[in-house]
């Protein structure tokens, strides 16, 4: 006799850990099943490398969360009875150029306009104006960010009615570098707000990664932060609330199926044979493309749906990220960098930067312009008393043209070994009497360790326009509903997407609109 339940949940990342927190304030009975041995999915915390090494293999910023009110108001107890606790930093984000200038984003404005002036004293004072436009464009971003979108046609004909929302359209039908070049001349800056805005794993040249430029001035207002203890600590709050809730939580639990009568969804299959039946919902949390290619019978779901699915994009990218084991912290020649979090490269010419993402395109990785942060110099509770970590972590292709996928296996030492010595010339101690262990993880890894990062897609699938707001994860179906009854989707293939945002909170918002549960009223009790 199966298992039964108001709801099931299939995957245990932080979204789908937070619907089924919600759900169960609502008073249902919930239960969720995760294939690892872990909960999290790519916010997760791991000894990669040595006893008392805390390592975040996936996730490490957490940065549009904290304007969540699952944090700013708390929603859900996380901070004040679960134990979670975030370090806010000074010093945000830098770039550090060839010659070792490093433009370096401060929470402080004043501060970063100034470290701008090193490169144009005309576009310190663009920064000013820049982050001022941001913060307005941010409010009009931030309505379907933590609530669900609006359909698409309703945004674009809303969008088009204001001076004000016509420019938000504007940018966000426009690319990182179509917005830095309206606001900005010098090349570095240019290319400093580029290669935060490629975060999304998407070319700067992409039309509609200019929507997250003004995502950049969020580090003026909500800042930039990292759990104690690890990204992992989100995940394990979560764990705890749902748990405390009377939730059931079954990790090493893969979902082989899910069983459909009559068009409406009544059961999930593990791998094991166990089935666990849902009365009310079954949400999925996982790759969209794994839960309507895998997971559902084609012959449940519209003529063409599938054809649908199995044409949505993976990113344009994918990385190579190495944990490594320190014995003191990275110290940078570039003044003032020491202590900023999040530490980028780059080259001073655009010509080369842009070519770094060609080179993915074409397949051939590079190691030209890593990315690091040692959480310890903020969170000493992730090492040994005076030791520290490293997250290195570079974008990379995940089909290489040369023997595709499976030739990581062969390269990614190589790989990982140029990236760091790329970043050894940027320090001056990285050397190997520093490093105490060291564990590397190629695109094709990600997918081996991460289920639903298909491709190696930390974000499951492309932030392209054709597969954002309500367009994601295809136009129709933005809404987090699907065409099966009683099956819904959450995470990071659905809106807003990638990234620590806490998305699941828009997502229970539909659900218990169709429940005839009033979200409101739970989130006041």
């Amino acid at each position: 006799m199966s298992e039964q339940y108001d709801v099931v949940i299939i995957g245990a990342g932080h979204n789908g850990l937070i619907v089924a927190a919600y759900l169960l304030k609502a008073g249902l009975n919930v239960c969720v099943v995760e294939s690892e041995d872990k909960v999290g999915g790519g916010v997760i915390s791991r000894e990669l490398t040595l006893p008392g090494f805390k390592h975040d293999p996936a996730s490490m910023m957490h940065g549009i969360i904290a304007a969540n009110p699952i944090i700013h108001q708390d929603e859900l107890g996380l901070m004040s009875k679960y134990g979670l606790k975030y370090v806010y930093t000074e010093k945000p984000f830098a770039v550090i150029f060839p010659d070792n200038r490093a433009l370096v984003f401060q929470h402080d404005l004043d501060k970063t306009c100034e470290s701008i002036s090193q490169f144009s004293e005309r576009d310190a004072e663009a920064y000013r104006r820049f982050n001022r436009a941001a913060i307005d464009m941010r409010k009009v971003a931030q309505m379907g960010m933590f609530s669900p979108p609006p359909p698409w046609g309703t945004m674009m004909s809303v969008l088009s009615a204001s001076v004000e929302g016509q420019e938000f359209m504007h940018v966000i039908l426009s690319s990182a570098l179509d917005v830095a070049g309206d606001w900005f001349e010098s090349e570095e800056v240019k290319i400093a707000l580029a290669r935060y805005a490629s975060e999304i794993m998407i070319g700067p040249r992409e039309k509609g990664t200019g929507n997250g430029m003004w995502f950049i001035s969020g580090m003026h207002s909500w800042g930039m932060a990292i759990p104690v203890g690890g990204s992992g600590a989100l995940s394990d709050a979560l764990a705890a609330c749902v748990q405390d809730n009377g939730g059931t939580i079954k990790v090493s639990s893969p979902v082989k199926s899910l069983k459909v009568s009559g068009g409406t969804a009544t059961a999930v299959v593990l791998a094991s044979g166990e089935e666990i039946t849902a009365t009310r919902a079954i949400i999925s949390a996982v790759n969209v493309k794994q839960l309507f290619l895998d997971m559902v019978d084609q012959a449940e779901l519209p003529a063409g749906f599938r054809d649908r699915v199995a044409r949505i994009k993976p990113a344009s990218f994918s990385a190579l990220n190495q944990a490594i084991a320190l014995n003191e912290a990275p110290k940078y020649i570039a003044s003032g960098a020491d202590d900023v979090l999040f530490v980028e490269y780059a080259p001073s010419a655009m010509d080369e930067f842009l070519h770094t993402f060609d080179e993915y395109t074409y397949g051939v990785p590079n190691t030209n312009i890593p990315l690091l942060v040692a959480a310890t110099v903020f969170d000493p509770t992730r090492a040994p008393e005076g030791k520290h970590t490293l997250y290195l972590y570079h974008y990379e292709p995940y089909h290489l043209k040369d023997g595709g996928p499976l030739q990581w296996d062969n390269i990614k030492q190589e790989v990982a070994d140029g990236i760091l010595e790329t970043a050894r010339q940027r320090t001056t101690n990285l050397g190997p009497e520093n490093i105490l262990g060291r564990w590397i993880m190629s695109p094709l890894d990600i997918e081996r360790i991460f289920p639903s990062m298909l491709e190696g897609d930390i974000g499951h699938i492309a932030h392209f326009l054709t597969q954002f707001f309500d367009n994601r994860p295809i136009p129709g179906y933005g809404h987090y509903r699907t065409p099966v009854d009683k099956l819904y989707m959450c995470g990071a293939s659905t809106h807003p997407g990638m990234g620590v945002t806490g998305g699941g909170r828009a997502a229970v918002q539909v659900i218990m609109e169709d429940l005839g549960i009033d979200f409101k009223k739970v989130i006041k009790k």
